[in-house]
Formats: structure tokens, sequence, C-alpha cells
């Protein structure tokens, strides 16, 4: 959980930001003066993330508390209920994240999200590329004050080669003008891997105009910007797009992922079971499909009522994920169905892997409200990859109503 140091001499509003603050998961250290940061500072400083700093205190009436959390190093976002184009320009030349007016409601929610998307920026990569190096140390620098982890590149092909080395790179900033591989043929070049969702990429040139944006953004940018730009729009339109990524991510996790386990559904696992499966198909691999069904599931909900019966398909969700290995394919069905696609599985340690899972399951010890609640699973595995991945399911169910038949608890297969 991050710490923000709120700094604030009116206890009404600082009460009510750190509400704000707390209710979005973060720590809140509270200051009413620079004498109280100071030794806030000096004894806590490690704890703190960033810091929301009013710019006139009773002890610091010309907005020295902004001097005093730079000169310790802390990330800061100045707010103030006075607002003039002098005091703003000085305050922005202290290098702060963002000047911020509090002059209604509206303005504390804007602190709140702020915090927030520094907060996820933290574990973000931004990529800038330009082949001019005092331009690029601008952008890069800027970044780097919005929390971003920033790698540079002077031109399009050292950038290419530096986002198929570089993990979770979510943002490029590109100029147009470079040698070798111009901010174009760049984009054009990310959009055969990475969709627009995958990774944003704005585009940035002195010499804009309304047809270089458009040709920016037909040729797969996100974004475009006009140099010189104000360092207010360049955040917004970094947080703008970064934001939609982020809100696209949820939808998809939202659509792929089932509620109750944290598990991936039925949709995801079709989606990545089809490639496993050509592959075998193919030769180029074994693996095998359960389908997994808990034993008198119905017994516990009727007996112990929904919530115990969610609490058992929980703890089941979770054995999978820790028993199963990295490469397998663990998802809910639905009800108390589960399925399993095992990939690069022998032919013969397909039984002695499926009944480790029945065991495993079956000596799983789930209490709800101080009652324990047994398990035990049926399961039916299908190992004919040339059946395809509809085949094979059919044929483990089949098999998984066979082990019903046979008394339960119990793993049947067919090769």
């Amino acid at each position: 959980m991050s710490t923000v140091l709120v700094v604030d001499d009116s206890k009404f509003f600082l009460s009510v930001l750190t509400s704000k603050l707390k209710s979005a998961g973060f720590k809140v250290i509270g200051a009413a003066s620079i004498a109280e940061t100071r030794e806030i500072l000096q004894t806590r400083r490690d704890e703190i993330f960033m810091a929301l700093l009013d710019l006139f205190l009773p002890d610091g009436p010309e907005g020295e508390v902004v001097d005093l959390a730079i000169s310790h190093g802390v990330p800061s976002v100045v707010f103030t209920g006075n607002y003039s184009e002098d005091t703003r320009d000085r305050v922005l030349s202290k290098q702060v994240i963002d000047y911020v007016v509090k002059d209604d409601p509206s303005s504390l929610d804007y602190l709140a999200s702020l915090v927030h998307r520094l907060d996820h920026n933290r574990s973000i990569r931004a990529m800038v590329v330009d082949d001019a190096s005092t331009a690029r140390k601008y952008i890069v620098d800027l970044l780097a004050l919005y929390q971003f982890e920033v790698i540079e590149a002077s031109n399009g092909e050292q950038a290419l080669a530096r986002l198929n080395d570089t993990d979770n790179i979510r943002l490029i900033i590109t100029d147009y003008h470079m040698p070798v591989m111009d901010g174009f043929q760049l984009i054009k070049n990310i959009r055969r891997t990475w969709r627009r969702d995958q990774i944003a990429v704005i585009g940035v040139s002195s010499s804009g105009s309304s047809t270089l944006s458009a040709k920016f953004i037909k040729s797969g940018a996100n974004d475009f910007l006009n140099k010189p730009f104000l360092r207010e729009e360049f955040f917004c339109r970094i947080a703008m797009n970064v934001d939609l990524m982020e809100q696209l991510d949820a939808l998809k996790a939202a659509a792929t992922t089932d509620f109750l386990t944290g598990i991936p559904n039925r949709r995801s696992f079709f989606e990545r079971a089809l490639p496993l499966i050509a592959a075998a198909q193919r030769g180029q691999a074994e693996l095998a499909v359960g389908m997994i069904d808990l034993d008198h599931f119905k017994a516990i909900n009727d007996t112990h009522g929904h919530e115990a019966g969610d609490a058992a398909l929980a703890a089941v969700a979770r054995l999978l994920v820790s028993e199963c290995r990295q490469t397998d394919l663990v998802a809910r069905f639905g009800g108390e169905e589960f399925c399993i696609l095992a990939f690069n599985l022998a032919a013969d340690a397909r039984d002695a892997y499926f009944e480790r899972l029945r065991s495993r399951i079956s000596d799983l010890s789930v209490e709800f409200a101080g009652i324990p609640l047994r398990l035990s699973a049926s399961i039916g595995v299908s190992g004919n990859a040339q059946a395809g991945l509809d085949g094979m399911l059919a044929e483990a169910d089949q098999q998984l109503y066979r082990a019903k038949q046979e008394g339960r608890n119990r793993v049947c297969w067919l090769d």
C-alpha cells in the first residue's frame, strides 16, 4: 500500500482529501505546517511515495513547502485556492508534477485520480524515440517525473529492437523526422505486432499540421502532439491514453476471467487452447484434456448455503492452480465443473497426473463458518488430440459420466 503525504493547514480539506485517498487504497500522513512536514520528511521519508502540498501555509506563505519536499526527492503535486499565471509559472518551474486549483469538489476527485494514476505508472515502461538528444531528454524527464520507467531510442530501428527485447512497454512517444527509420515507418512496424490497446503510441513533431496529425493516426498512432506543448496537455494526453488501455485491459479480464474463482473462464479456455491443440495435431506436443466435476456439490449448497458452495469452488480453483504446471490451462466451465488442458504431457503420465489431482481434491479440507466441508471429484480425460478441441471435450465428458456411474471420486480416461 503506497503512502501519500498531504500538507494543508485547513483541517476540513485535509480530512476530506485523506478520506478520499484512504478509500482509494492509499495510506496517508497528514501535516498542517512546514515544521510538521520537515519532521515527517526527516523521519519517514522512505515510506512516502508522493506529496500533495498546499502552496500557502502559515509558516511558509511563499510556497516554501514545495522546495522542502523537492529537496527530499519527493514527487509533488501543488494545490492552492488562489490561481494566477505568475504563480502557476513559478510553481511549474520547480518541476512539480501538477498544479491544481482547489476551487470546487471536483478538484478533490482530480487529485485522487492523479495519485492513483501516478501510483500505477510506476509499473509501466515508456519509450521515447527521437534522434535529437535534447528533445529526447526533455520528454524522458517529463515521463520520469510522471513516475514511468523510461527507456530511450534514437531512431525507429533501434526502438523496434528495444521493444522486442524489453517487457511491459505500454507507451511510446516518437518523433516524426528521424534517420534510418522515421516515425511513420516505426508505427507501421509496431502495429504489425501490437494493437492500439496493447501499446499506446503518441506522435510528436515540431512541423505539425492537421495533415501530419491525420497521417500519424492513419499510420496507427493513438494520438499526436505538436511541439512545443504545454506540460499539462502532455500529461493529460498521456493519462488519457494509458487510462484507456487499462480500461480495455479490465474489460478483457472481466470477459475472460471467472468472477468467483479468479481463474480463466470457458471463453478464455477456448481462445488459449485452440493453438495448443493445433500444435499437438502437428505432432509437436502431447496433451490431455480433463473435465473435473465436484461430487455431490448440490448437497453442500442445500445443507450449508450457496456461500459455502462458493467457498468450496474457490478453494478447489486455488488448489488446481497450485498443483498444475505453468504450461497447463486451468478454467472453470460453470457450476461445479472445471477443465484442465495438460500441455506436453506424455501418454504414460496422464493417469498419474489426473489421479494426483483427484487425490488432492479428496484430501482438501475447506472450513466455512466453522463447519468442515468434505469434497471429492470425478474426472474424465481424453488424450485424442486428433479429435480436435470439441471432440476431446466430448470424449472427456463421456469419461466423466462413466466415472460418476462407477461410483464417483475416480478418474476415467480415453486415449
